[in-house]
């Protein structure tokens, strides 16, 4: 069966994914692992300090005594951790949603990256603040590492004051598009999630300005008439790439509207987003490798900081 991950740190941000994933599990028939990671991180940096002390002063009881009040002090918080997490799965359960819970004992970035690899999960939902979610959670690490999610998704959800504690089903998808076929990769995520909630998928292709377009005519061979009727050609093109998707789309009994606005690709999403009511933009992200690049530096990071649309991330993979 397949596992939705959900990690959660006690804090009300994070319980900002609980909806979402709840939304997920029903629409993908997935099972729901919540996790939280105990940091060991005051442990350890006790441990060294009473090292060097007992070394130095030879009271070898004495740090032995505190080493153990330490160790007793992080058994605490893993069991006020698991009846955490055991209230947080019976308010799902309430949805009769398979739910599991997993305690575990490291840093954050390591363990989310580890369990995912390793627990053949389908799906990561995380509540982020854009880049303070991603640095609250640690995950610099992950790429820092060199430790990867492998193609695991990820749908990140923007943390915001007043978050509903109940999310309707998805009335209207974007997949925005390059004309790639690394970007066409998060389709076969978004058709699933359109057909099985029954929604509306929006099909965009940002087209930049002509004077963003370099190669488009030679600088000697260019002149300003030349420039609204190239701008026009590139969008008609897109359009009817678009359109025959679309009519693709049909086929398989999906509903889809198409939209090729001029502008830069970030801005242009989040505006045509905000403008259709779009409740999920799925897309595919370029990352280098673990969660620090999966958004960091390219569209799909400037698209997270602008918009409080759920984005859901599937890494692109080679052909």
């Amino acid at each position: 069966m397949k596992t939705i991950l959900v990690p959660l740190d006690g804090s009300a941000l994070a319980e900002q994914a609980l909806p979402y994933a709840r939304m997920m599990a029903l629409l993908l028939e997935a099972r729901i692992t919540l996790l939280q990671v105990v940091s060991e991180a005051d442990v350890e940096h006790v441990d060294s300090i009473l090292y060097q002390f007992a070394a130095v002063y030879g009271t070898g009881d004495v740090v032995a005594t505190e080493r153990e009040r330490m160790r007793e002090l992080l058994d605490e918080r893993c069991q006020r951790a698991r009846g955490y997490l055991a209230a947080q799965a019976a308010e799902l359960g309430k949805s009769d949603i398979d739910t599991h819970t997993e305690v575990v004992i490291g840093h954050a970035a390591e363990m989310i990256a580890e369990i995912a690899a390793h627990d053949q999960v389908s799906l990561i939902v995380m509540a982020t603040h854009g880049y303070g979610g991603f640095r609250g959670w640690g995950l610099g690490r992950v790429g820092d590492k060199g430790i990867h999610i492998n193609d695991t998704p990820i749908l990140l959800v923007r943390g915001v004051a007043g978050a509903p504690a109940e999310i309707t089903l998805p009335q209207r998808i974007m997949v925005p598009l390059d004309g790639s076929d690394l970007a066409k990769q998060a389709l076969p995520l978004a058709t699933r999630l359109a057909a099985a909630a029954n929604a509306e998928l929006m099909l965009l292709r940002a087209v930049r300005p002509i004077f963003d377009v370099e190669m488009v005519v030679p600088p000697m061979a260019r002149t300003i008439s030349d420039v609204p009727d190239i701008s026009m050609t590139l969008r008609k093109y897109a359009l009817e790439e678009l359109q025959e998707l679309a009519v693709r789309l049909k086929e398989q009994g999906l509903r889809s509207v198409v939209a090729a606005p001029f502008g830069d690709p970030p801005e242009s999403i989040v505006d045509e987003a905000k403008a259709a009511e779009v409740d999920l933009i799925v897309m595919v992200t370029h990352g280098y490798g673990g969660l620090r690049r999966w958004a960091l530096g390219s569209v799909a990071d400037k698209v997270l900081q602008a918009s409080t649309t759920p984005l859901l991330l599937v890494r692109a993979q080679a052909a």
